[in-house]
């Protein structure tokens, strides 16, 4: 699973770590939807990976019958 760290994020907003540690306090709405975000597409890059490994366990069991 990939978990983003404030590095990561900030190189991938183009931004720097003073900004979005600014709008956390001063835009609260803003860094929400920011966080929700990378949370959104964490869980997608996590899906992703299970829905590939159940895909691969199904497929190994069907070869062997």
């Amino acid at each position: 699973m990939i978990k983003y760290t404030m590095q990561d994020k900030v190189q991938i907003l183009r931004t720097t770590t003073r900004t979005l540690q600014r709008w956390r306090t001063t835009k609260p709405e803003l860094y929400a939807i920011i966080e929700a975000g990378f949370r959104l597409y964490e869980m997608i890059e996590s899906e992703e990976e299970i829905t590939k490994d159940i895909k691969n366990i199904l497929k190994e069991s069907l070869k062997n019958k």
